[in-house]
């Protein structure tokens, strides 16, 4: 699915809650900064390493200790240390909307702008 995210950090406990799902069931979380989040199997996760490098985490499916973080899907075993964030991806419906009607208007735009440039051409005229 093709849409635009709104990136929140969160601390390395909240994170390290992600780890399951009881059931499949979304999980909600709290930013550093207040907001609700809401995670499913759908979410996107992150983490940043102190190098500057962003790893994708699959939600649900990775194990996190005091000293590393392992998940199996992606290779992964990163030290817990090395790491300065922990991000979760939510889709922004706003920033989806404003892209595909953005997208829209450049393509009506487009075909308006090619018809009054080459004009009505009929069969006969010159």
């Amino acid at each position: 699915m093709l849409s635009c995210y709104n990136s929140y950090r969160v601390s390395p406990e909240t994170f390290a809650g992600l780890q399951r799902s009881e059931d499949g069931n979304p999980v909600t979380v709290r930013s550093n900064k207040g907001k609700n989040l809401v995670v499913t199997q759908d979410s996107k996760l992150f983490v940043l390493s102190d190098g500057g490098r962003r790893y994708p985490i699959t939600p649900f499916n990775f194990k996190m200790t005091g000293s590393q973080l392992v998940a199996p899907d992606r290779d992964y075993i990163l030290k817990v240390n090395s790491l300065k964030a922990f991000e979760v991806d939510v889709p922004s419906r706003t920033k989806t909307l404003s892209l595909i009607l953005g997208s829209a208007t450049v393509v009506a735009g487009a075909i308006v702008g090619l018809y009054f440039m080459y004009g009505q051409k009929t069969v006969g005229s010159n």
